[in-house]
């Protein structure tokens, strides 16, 4: 069964941008490689591939603008317990929130149950196996709360299939959807 998520792709030099937040201060983690970094709009997990396929018709109908989008700002989650995860934020605008209520639309209309969780949207930057105490992060996200990218056009959107690996998940696009 194959596992998705439908994502937005950062451009190559937003990328070289975030890598430049890799730091040696914060307790050992595994950082998100490259290739791994995108603004995850729905995680939809394993499905039976007829299902897959559905999805797949489904997100050809979602009809959205291309818009502009930057990173600004960097976190934790869980946001006030022990963090599992680092990442840098993303403007929550309405062209963002937009494309976000279209695709998880587009999926409903084939079954797909859409988590309770507000929607967030950041990029992953590190994970840790166990919570970190109290406060270890801290001092690195208050030198980088103020981090941004330049503003950068999004003008698709992707369904990836996610093969987990013990060296991480290798993510194959299985679909790309232009915004108009």
């Amino acid at each position: 069964m194959p596992r998705l998520f439908v994502a937005i792709d950062l451009p190559e030099t937003v990328k070289d941008e975030v890598l430049r937040l890799r730091q040696d201060d914060l307790p050992p983690g595994r950082w998100a490689r490259r290739e791994a970094l995108h603004l995850t709009l729905h995680f939809i997990g394993d499905v039976p591939e007829a299902v897959a396929r559905a999805y797949q018709r489904a997100l050809a109908q979602v009809d959205a603008p291309a818009f502009e989008l930057r990173i600004e700002g960097v976190g934790q989650f869980p946001i006030e317990a022990r963090p599992r995860v680092i990442w840098a934020g993303l403007q929550n605008t309405l062209a963002l929130r937009a494309v976000y209520e279209a695709v998880g639309a587009a999926l409903e209309s084939e079954g797909f149950i859409r988590e309770r969780r507000r929607f967030h949207p950041h990029i992953t930057l590190m994970r840790f196996r166990k919570p970190l105490r109290r406060g270890l992060a801290s001092k690195w996200i208050n030198a980088h709360l103020d981090f941004y990218t330049e503003p950068f056009r999004v003008e698709q959107f992707v369904l990836y299939e996610s093969d987990l690996q013990p060296s991480g998940a290798v993510y194959t696009k299985r679909a790309v959807y232009s915004l108009k």
